[in-house]
């Protein structure tokens, strides 16, 4: 796959205690290949903004708000083919595993076709980013309640509804090169 035909990390940095607007930064998948990568560039990015501008005390203190993937080949179809990969340890966000000989015989082929279509059946949502997945319209599958998620300016605090996700470890949200897939594991 060339370069250009990659995706984008869209990270959104914003200040956790009061309304000073919001920073938006974009990282190239070949700069950043996992969420932590690109939040990672995202601040020191920030970091170095923050310094030059008027208010740098405030600015240094913003976290991130939000963070998207946004695909160049947007498919959950091959997002769920990709977690199924990565879950039966043929490829990860790096690319594919090498395997040993005889390793990826048709039993293991057999056990990744099942494993696919299990994870197929248990979508819950897809989309750019854990925002996109819960804001779908109404009657998809990813309905909850937001209103326990967000601060005291009435936005949403991604984070704390991705670690109760996590904790409850019934589903998993998968970033993969093809958008995020929310997995029930039940």
């Amino acid at each position: 796959m060339t370069g250009w035909m990659r995706g984008m990390w869209s990270i959104t940095l914003r200040h956790p205690e009061r309304e000073a607007g919001t920073f938006t930064y974009f990282v190239p998948h070949w700069q950043a290949r996992t969420e932590a990568e690109a939040r990672g560039a995202a601040t020191a990015r920030h970091a170095d903004r923050a310094s030059v501008l008027l208010d740098p005390l405030t600015l240094r203190e913003m976290i991130v708000g939000e963070v998207a993937y946004r695909a160049a080949v947007r498919s959950q179809e091959r997002a769920v083919a990709w977690v199924a990969l990565a879950q039966h340890d043929a490829i990860n966000a790096r690319g594919w595993h090498a395997a040993e000989p005889g390793h990826r015989d048709e039993l293991w082929r057999q056990e990744l076709r099942e494993m696919h279509e299990r994870y197929r059946e248990r979508v819950i949502g897809f989309g750019d980013s854990l925002a996109d997945i819960l804001t779908s319209p109404p009657g998809t599958n990813a309905g909850w309640d937001l209103d326990p998620y967000r601060d005291d300016l009435g936005r949403i605090v991604w984070d704390d509804m991705r670690a109760d996700i996590h904790k409850a470890a019934l589903s998993h949200i998968w970033h993969t090169p093809y958008g995020v897939v929310w997995i029930d594991q039940g």
